[in-house]
This record gives C-alpha cells, structure tokens and sequence, in this order.
C-alpha cells in the first residue's frame, strides 16, 4: 500500500510542476559596485521580491542579467556580507548601477576577509549550507538528522541517540567536523561515537562534497562539516531569544536561550540549551533505555583591537547522557538468537525516563582563541588556537555494571596560521600550517583490557593553494603536506605491556575549474588525491564495545591452520597495513532559472588500502557469545549522483525534488562493501504567505521520502548458523551479514510554522503515517523497528 502512496505523491508534484516553454524576450540588467571604492562586487544575491526563488549572484565583473516576461520596474532585494542591504527598484532595458554602502556596525574588513578565506581552496568543491532559520527550528535535531536533509548526506546511527554523518559512503574519521574552525576533538570511530555538538550554537553549517584533503587535511578524504559561531555584531543593543518545546515520541522536552550586544569595539553573546527525553517507541511498541539528556552552553566575545586587528574568543561545553536499547544485548547463545530473531524486542518495559546501562557518558569543553589582522586590501592573516577535552564513560550490563568498560580522556591541542593574499586582479591564493597535538588516556578501575591503547599523536601541516581567474572561468591548484607520529601504549590480552612508536607522512594535491558558462549556468570539476593514516581504533580496537566485539588491525592473525588468534600485539613495521590513498573527482552543474534552480553533481572516488569493519562470526564472552567484527583492509571504488531541483510554481507555492545515488565495490574481491547508503528520493511542496490572519506569515510543507532497499549488500548468514556451528568462517571467506537487508519504505514528514511579531510557532511530524520500518544504516534494525510517529510543538520567542 505505501508503495502505490508513494507514487501517487510523486506524481502529483508532477502534475502542479510548471510548464515554462514561454520565451521570456525583455533582459533586466546592472552591475553592483561597493559605494566608496566603486570596485565592482562579485557574488552579491540579487532577488526579484515578487519571486523569491527568480535570483542571482552577481559575477566577476560585478554584472547581473535577468531575462523576464515583463516590461514595468520591478523592485528587488540586493545584499552581500559585510554591506547593507538594500531594497530598490530596477528598470528592464537599462543598464542598473548599485552601489552598496559597507556596513560599519556589523562587519570590519578584516571579518569580510575572514569569511572569504574559507572560500580559497573550496571554490571548486560542492558546497551546501544550511543557514540559522533552518538550524532554529530544529532545536530537537542531532548534527548528523540536521544534514541528512541536503543531497549524498544520510547518516549512520546507533539507536534512536546517536548519529554519524555519512558524505558520498565515507563516514566517521574521513568526514572532517569543524567546530567553528577546528577539527571536533572527540572518539571519533566506529558508528557508535556521534560529535558532542550543540548545532543550535551555530550560526550556519557547510557541507563540503569532495576531495577537501588538500585544503581541510587527512580527515577530509571524504569531505567536511562546517560549524560556524554566532558572528557577534558591534553597535548592538542586548538582544536575544527563548526557545521551549515538546515532541510526542520519548514525551520529550527542551529549553533554550540565547544572549547578544554589542558596542563600539566589543561584543559578546551567550546561550545554552537543555534536551531531556525518555523512553521511544516504535509503532507497536515501547524501546527500552533509548531516552537521552543533554546540557549545553556556549559563549562568545570579539574586540576590535583595531579597524584591521580583531581578537575573537569562544567557550563551548556540552554534556551528554545516551541511552542504548537494552534488548541489544544477550547473555546466552539461546538469548542473543531470540535477540536477533524475534520480530518485537525480547525485553519491552513501561515507559520511563530513566537511563540505565547501557549507555554512554560524554562531557565536552572547547575553548578557541583567533586573532584576524588585515594590513592591506591584498593581505589578511589569521591565526587561531584552540584546546578540547572530551571525556567517555561507556557502561555495560555486566556484573559491576556501575563501573564505567570505557572510560577514556582525550585532550587536544589545535595551532592553525593562515595568510590569504591577492597577487594581482587574476590570482589570489592561501597558505597556511597547522599543528595538532592529541593525547588520550584511559582511566584506571574499569576491570577489563583497555578497549584502545594510551597514546599521544603529533601532526603538523602545510598548504598552498592558489586561484586564476580568467574571463568566465576559474583555476585551482592546490598542495599539502602532512607528517604524522604516534606513540602507543597498552596491554595485551595477557596483560603483558606493549607500546611502539611509528610515523606516517604524505603529499596530496588537487586540482579544480570552475566555469560560468552562461548567466545562469556554472560548471564546477574538481579531482583530488588525499590520504588517511588508519586511526588507533582501527589498529588496536580489543573486546567488547556495545553490542559486539571488535578487533583492530594489530590485534588479530590467522595461525598454520586457518583459525583467529587474538593473543599478541603485532608491532605495525611487521604488519601489512597501510595509510588510505584516495583519488576523487567530482563534477557540478548547476542551472539557475527564472523560477526554477537545478542541480546535479557525479562523483568517482578510489580509495587504496581502504579500511572497514566487517562480521568474522560469534565468539563467547564472560558475558555469553557476541557477534564479532574484525577491521580489514581492500581496495574500494566509489561512484554516485546527487539530484536537486527546485521550483517556485507561483508567489505562495514552491517544490523541491531530490535523490542520491551510489554504488560501492570491493575491487580486490569484486564484492559489495557493507553498510552502504541505499538510493533515496525525497520530495517537498511547501505554501507560504504572508500577513494571513493574525499571522505575520505562515508556511506549511509535506515532506514524503522513499529509502529503497539496499540491493548492493553482502550476503546474509544468520545468527543462529554461527552459534550452531552449521558455517565455517575465515579471513579468505566471503563477506557477510548477520541479517539481510530491510525492505525499503516511505516516510511521510512534515512541518508549519507562524510568526506574530517577535513570537513563533512550529509544529514539525515525522513518521506522520506511523509507518513501521527498519533503517538498513541503523545498527539497532537488528533488534528493533525504527521510532514511530513524533510529533514536535516549538515555541520562541526574540527581543
């Protein structure tokens, strides 16, 4: 039945989507100029008013051209950071002068610049943004929900409380997250460690699709999360915002606040939030310990030394308490085979919003520091300082279950310089180093083998890139060199002592082109090498980590008759391992009409050396058998297409159309990788208005999505083969997975929202259809069905 539902609603935004074969015959045309300097301003957003999706970003000389069906003045919205915006009336036939006056109160130079630096070495890269609106009125959503929206972006979870962004297949330590520009600091493996960031302290997020190694470092082989502050305006008086909210699934509810001023030289900002939730449910039934809470707080100040030296500083802190389903894990062979074969929870209990184990414990600090200063027009310098501490208690249902199984400190220190520099009207370019220092502790007391090692991590940096301009068209060229050592510390399963010592070091470039090929159409290419020095989880992981064990690279060799041993630590200069080698190319157009914006990007991506975990069986535990991975390593090959196509069918309704793509392969093998993303359609048609009633404006949007069935998926051998002896497993056998892919299914979301003044309200639905399903990229689907409806009331308020 939602097969044909899913249908006929993908049908129907065919029916209402416009037919635009009219020739449109009368040229609107201008430049935009900077109303002091008269320089000409490039990426200024011109919008029609009258239709807000008819817009355009000015080009290399300043110019902009629309085509347009009539003749009489049309008035529209003219903005670019750091100016005043501004609201004029535009004359078809006639050559428009703007000139756009800077805007003293909000942005210095040296803060234009800084928001421009972030564009040198990306220009050819695929980006998407999610900005503040979109961000405030997803005060319930994870970072990894929160970018799932935009095109190639799902994410890997863990239950109901833990989400993983997934970028073009490559997720975990080859996604780099940058939090407010440094690399997030966190136990960054496995798909059950999700980034401790508060997404509602940040002003907007990026998505970089590419090979941003080059630019960003080794953890961007995938591509890069970015999080940006809140941007501190001077000349402001105090102003702020309240939030406060309820959803129906977990009988969740959250509080938020959120504090600004700003006067001559300084300005500062404060804000935090708090999510409590209890207990999920799934259509037919409750999920045992799958509530969550978390605390958050954030804070900001900025000094403008002088007109060209600013000094920025910030503080974030963030706590989390996850919950994990309890009927995840068994205490015998006959238990962990009902576990995974019954078609409800083995273990189903009242509603509660008590967190017992298992659950994860995480407590997060950064504290930045970053001082801009822009000597000339030509030049700008930055240089940035950050220190994290993350601290990870893991708790077990065990015998001593108030004794954290993991229980680790990481602290990071994070030294970055940039200078980005104009060399004449056609070249500008960046270069920058960075230094990394990492440390990570384990915490005596948790009465089994440290899951990974102590150790301590050094890497330092260079890159340079530089950009020509010509005409329409840009030019890339990108460097980077990266030397990593690591000193190791630990235990073997005896408990005899080991450490070892070892260093990686690799130059990566790229290359990108960018064309306006039209007015309307721009063509962006960028390839790309990178590399990947396997992380201290993929080399050392040992035991048991939630519902499954795990052993790295180092930890494990098959003996003269064919069988795993797991007694000794090999040294990494006898081993076979190696740093991932990556060669991606990536391909944009994207075609900007009058009422209409399409968008299509097509990647290729080669990775030597690529590392994965995959199921090797059951092994008995103290605890009973646990189904059991091992890390390994292959060739892999890559390939996928973004779709994005949206249109405005007249001034209240607009759609929004979109897919992702991909195919992945074991080349070594020539068989399927496991947990890959299945190919997914969405769709969105949304009514806004405004001054309708006693709302100042009112929008309404369906959401429906299809999530096919992953057909491209390893072979299936079920739990109860493994315990039973009934199937011989090894290094050399094929592939598997302890259950087979879930059927595909439709969801069908959706959201409202009105504004009076300063108040607001929304009402978001997920699950509308309560639809029973299990996501083929959620770790728990092998227990549980997926959440059912929720329903998510929000109130703010600004001043």
């Amino acid at each position: 039945m939602t097969k044909y539902l899913y249908l006929g609603v993908f049908g129907l935004f065919l029916l209402v989507s416009p037919l635009q074969a009219q020739e449109m015959n009368t040229s609107l045309e201008g430049t935009v100029y900077d109303a002091q300097s008269k320089i000409p301003l490039i990426g200024a957003i011109i919008q029609i008013e009258t239709d807000p999706v008819n817009r355009q970003a000015s080009q290399g000389d300043g110019s902009f051209r629309f085509n347009l069906a009539k003749t009489e003045k049309v008035k529209a919205n003219i903005s670019y950071l750091g100016y005043k915006a501004l609201t004029t009336l535009l004359e078809p036939g006639k050559q428009n002068r703007i000139y756009l006056e800077p805007d003293e109160t909000s942005l210095s130079a040296v803060e234009i610049q800084g928001d421009k630096i972030r564009d040198e070495g990306t220009r050819s890269l695929s980006i998407s943004n999610i900005g503040r609106e979109e961000i405030s009125r997803n005060t319930t959503a994870s970072l990894g929900t929160l970018l799932s929206g935009i095109q190639g972006v799902s994410f890997a979870s863990f239950g109901s409380n833990i989400q993983l962004p997934i970028i073009h297949g490559l997720y975990g330590n080859r996604i780099l997250i940058l939090n407010n520009g440094f690399k997030h600091g966190f136990q960054n493996w496995g798909s059950d460690h999700a980034p401790e960031i508060d997404i509602q302290a940040a002003e907007s997020i990026s998505v970089v699709k590419g090979a941003a190694a080059v630019r960003y470092g080794p953890d961007a082989l995938g591509g890069a999360v970015i999080t940006e502050s809140h941007s501190l305006p001077l000349q402001t008086r105090l102003n702020g915002s309240v939030n406060s909210g309820f959803q129906t699934n977990g009988r969740g509810f959250n509080a938020g606040f959120n504090l600004a001023e700003g006067y001559e030289r300084l300005s500062w900002n404060v804000g935090g939030n708090v999510n409590i939730v209890g207990d999920r449910h799934s259509p037919d039934y409750m999920l045992t310990n799958t509530g969550a809470r978390e605390y958050s707080f954030y804070s900001g100040a900025k000094y403008r030394i002088r007109d060209n030296l600013v000094l920025r500083g910030n503080y974030s802190f963030m706590r989390q308490n996850l919950g994990i389903l309890r009927a995840s894990i068994g205490s015998s062979g006959a238990a962990l085979i009902r576990n995974f074969e019954a078609e409800r929870p083995v273990i189903i209990r009242d509603f509660s919003y008590d967190i017992n184990e298992p659950n994860q414990f995480v407590t997060h600090h950064l504290a930045s520091i970053k001082l801009d200063w822009n000597p000339s027009e030509e030049n700008y310098f930055s240089f940035r300082y950050a220190f994290q501490s993350n601290a990870r208690e893991e708790y077990d249902v065990r015998r001593n279950a108030d004794l954290p199984i993991i229980d680790l400190n990481l602290n990071t220190h994070d030294i970055q310089a940039d200078w980005t520099h104009q060399l004449s009207d056609r070249i500008r370019g960046v270069i920058g180093g960075q230094v990394l220092l990492q440390s990570n502790g384990n915490n005596p007391g948790t009465s089994v083998t440290p899951f990974i090692p102590n150790y301590e991590s050094f890497r330092a940096s260079a890159f340079w890139v530089e950009t020509l301009s010509y005409q329409r068209s840009e030019w890339e060229f990108g460097v980077r060199y990266d030397y990593e050592r690591n000193s190791v510390a630990g235990r073997e399963r005896t408990q005899v002592p080991f450490s070892d010592l070892f260093t990686f070091s690799n130059f990566s470039a790229a290359i990108g082109y960018v064309n306006q090929l039209t007015e309307r159409t721009t063509f962006r290419s960028n390839l790309g090498t990178g590399w990947r020095p396997p992380n201290m989880a993929e080399l050392y992981s040992f035991g048991q980590h939630e519902a499954r064990q795990l052993f790295g690279l180092l930890r494990y060799e098959e003996d003269t008759e064919g069988n795993l041993r797991n007694d000794r630590v090999i040294p990494l200069s006898e081993s076979k391992v190696e740093a991932e080698q990556s060669y991606k190319w990536v391909n944009e157009l994207e075609i900007i009409g009058q009422r209409s914006r399409f968008s299509t990007s097509f990647y290729a991506n080669y990775i030597a050396n690529f590392i994965f975990w995959r199921p090797i069986g059951v092994v008995g535990t103290l605890r009973g058998p646990m189904p059991t991975y091992i890390f390994d390593q292959a060739n892999a090959f890559f390939t996928g297409v973004d779709l994005t196509y949206e249109w405005s069918h007249n001034t209240n309704w607009e759609s929004r159309m979109g897919g992702s793509f991909i195919w992945s392969q074991n080349v070594e093998r020539n068989e399927p990788l496991i947990n890959q993303p299945p190919i997914n359609l969405n769709y969105e048609l949304k009514y806004s208005k405004r001054n309708i009633g006693p709302f100042d404006r009112v929008e309404v949007a369906l959401q429906p999505m299809y999530t096919f069935r992953q057909f491209q998926a390893p072979r299936e051998i079920a739990i109860r083969d493994l315990i039973e002896g009934n199937v011989t497993i090894n290094l050399d056998s094929e592939i598997f997975d302890f259950m087979a892919p879930p059927p595909g299914y439709f969801l069908l979301n959706g959201f409202a929202r009105a504004e009076r003044g300063k108040m607001g309200l929304s009402l978001q639905v997920h699950n509308g259809l309560n639809t029973r399903y299990r996501d083929y990229l959620n770790a728990m689907r092998f227990f549980a069905d997926d959440l059912g409806r929720n329903i998510i009331l929000n109130v703010h308020y600004k001043f």
